[in-house]
Order: structure tokens, then sequence, then C-alpha cells
């Protein structure tokens, strides 16, 4: 509760004294007794006593009155949270390669089932590594020869994630293949002509609230088919504002690993050919290169990821002015009225 105009409660000042003034003496005419000898023994009567409320009544109600002109105003605060999430784009290996097994806490499984796993808990959370990501516009292009669109950017993670859990090694061998120079071309697109799409289906500014946009792309080979080549869709994303985040899935490195004839150099810290196009792709974007040779180290790849690209969420407190004088108005009527209505019957004088 505050106060917008304030000076008026200097009036206060005067109707203390007035009120004093008018509860102990009141102005009405009285008639003169010479003496009260005979009346000092007679007890006083309930309308005796209470004879001043009528007056109090009215002094009540000139203080509200006052009260009323100080426009007296509700105020309430509410808090509103401003999400700005982050638009992502899951690229995800399908080719014949990724029907290979690797562990996953102590099983076997294809790379493919570990794959799906840790992309779902990335966007929903396990409850321990992974928190998820509620405020984010996450979709997901599958590739091996052609790309392809599994899920468009969307908000409905549930459903993304179902979409997820139907992808398979693609079985086709005149589709086999990797080509994630294409899926990264088509990620980089979809990125970004998303505000544009939005805004041809009639959004205005304050919907797109998109703080950055990335693209993770996990892939067990090396790109060897496809239109666009994987240093020409990192600069698409470069000059879109596109990060990449690139993952190798593979076996476990080995301290030194030479094959006679190649670059074939998998030593910790150095790159295979096929690993360093995806180092420069991501370090050319701001991204990070990542291995992974199991199901832990996927997951804290994903983790590391998770860190780096955090949602913003700002709570902003919005303070709403209602005027209140109304209900002090009505009381003092409410006052004014008992007061005259009292004076009027219970507490009338015969002269």
């Amino acid at each position: 509760m505050s106060l917008e105009q304030p000076q008026w409660l200097w009036l206060y000042i005067l109707l203390l004294p007035l009120s004093i003034r008018f509860l102990i003496k009141p102005f009405v005419n009285t008639l003169p007794i010479y003496s009260s000898f005979h009346f000092e023994s007679l007890k006083k009567s309930w309308r005796q006593l209470f004879e001043f409320l009528p007056r109090l009544l009215l002094v009540i109600a000139l203080g509200l009155i006052i009260l009323a002109l100080a426009q007296p105003m509700a105020r309430q605060v509410e808090t509103q949270d401003h999400e700005e999430g982050i638009a992502i784009e899951m690229l995800l290996d399908v080719s014949s390669s990724m029907d290979i097994h690797m562990d996953l806490k102590g099983r076997r499984k294809t790379r493919m089932e570990v794959a799906k796993r840790v992309l779902e808990e990335f966007v929903l959370g396990d409850g321990k590594e992974l928190l998820g990501r509620p405020n984010d516009l996450i979709g997901i292009i599958t590739f091996a020869r052609y790309a392809d669109t599994v899920c468009p950017l969307t908000m409905g993670h549930q459903a993304l994630a179902s979409m997820a859990r139907e992808i398979v090694v693609n079985e086709r061998p005149n589709e086999d293949g990797t080509a994630y120079g294409d899926a990264a071309a088509l990620a980089a697109a979809r990125l970004s002509h998303y505000e544009l799409q939005l805004q041809a289906e009639g959004f205005n500014g304050d919907d797109l609230k998109i703080k950055s946009k990335i693209m993770v792309l996990l892939t067990d080979g090396e790109n060897n088919c496809g239109r666009y080549l994987p240093m020409q869709a990192a600069s698409m994303a470069k000059e879109w504002n596109i990060k990449i985040y690139c993952i190798s899935l593979g076996a476990r490195p080995e301290v030194e690993s030479l094959k006679s004839g190649a670059m074939q150099v998998n030593v910790e810290g150095s790159y295979t050919d096929a690993e360093w196009t995806l180092h420069q792709m991501a370090t050319s974007t701001g991204g990070l290169f990542r291995r992974a040779h199991d199901y832990d180290s996927l997951q804290l790849v994903y983790k590391e990821i998770d860190n780096l690209e955090k949602s913003e969420i700002q709570t902003l407190a919005y303070e709403r002015k209602e005027p209140s004088y109304a209900l002090p108005l009505q009381a003092a009527l409410f006052f004014m009225m008992l007061s005259v209505g009292l004076r009027q019957s219970v507490f009338r004088r015969s002269f």
C-alpha cells in the first residue's frame, strides 16, 4: 500500500484538536442549571454513557475522507520468467558402421543404440549427469549417403525423443555412406532460416528468443559422399553464427596405432584424417571436437556441451498499482450515515 498524494495527511493536524474539542464538549445548545446538587446522586443512563458515539463516528468519517484524498494505491508485484533458449540440431550418423558393438554399462550394444540413448538423455535429462534442455528448440537430422530431417526444430521434446527411438541403421546398400557435409549444410540452413520462418507465420520479434544456434554432429566415419564438403558446410555455419560440436564415435583409442601408407596415427592428442576434418569444422565455428568410445565417454562429451551451452532464464518483476481510495470513502459514508441515524433516533435530544 502506498499514497500518491501524501501531502493531504497534513489535514490530520487540524483534525486532531477539532476532534478533541468536539468529543469533550459538543457544539450543542444546553439548558443552564444553577445547581446540580440534587442530580449528583443519580446514575447515568446508557444513553448518557454512549452519548459521544455519534460524534466519534463523525470524526472517524472525516479521518477516512482525508485518507481517501491522499489517494492510497494497492501495489502488486508480479514476476515473469523470460526464457532465452538455444536452437540445437542433432546430427546422427546412421551408416552401416553404426551397427558395430560397443560397451554400455557392461553390456554390448550397437553404436546406434548407445548414441540414441545418450541423445535422449541430453534432451530429456537422466536425473544425474544430464539435466535436459527444456528451454531449447531441438531438431534431429540423420545421414548416411543422404541427409534426412527426422524431426524439425521443436519444443515438443517428448515427441522428439519418441522419434529418436525409432531411428535405425541404414540397411540399403545403395544408400550407405557418410555424408555429414550435406547434413551439416542442411542443419545450418534450418537454423539460419528459423527466425524467417516464424516471421512468415505471423510471429513478431518478441517470440524470437533464441540465445544462440548450434549443431551437434556425431559420426563414426569420414565424409565420403554428398554434394557439400565438410568445410564448405562449416563455412556456411560460421557465416550464420552457428557453432558446430563434433563427436567421433569409434573404438577405444590405443596408445599408438599405425597403418602403413596413410595418415592413421591415433595417438592421444593426434588425429586421423577423418578426425582432423571434424576438428577443423568445430574449431572454425567456435565449437569443440571430442572422441568417444563407449556410453560413459559419450555421456561425458554431451555433459561438456550441456555445460558450455546454457539457456538463460531471467526473472522480471512487474509492479502494478490499483487505486484503493474507494474503500475509505465507502467506510466514511457508512460512518456518517450511522452517526446521523443514531443522532436522529437513539441519541435524539428533545430540546
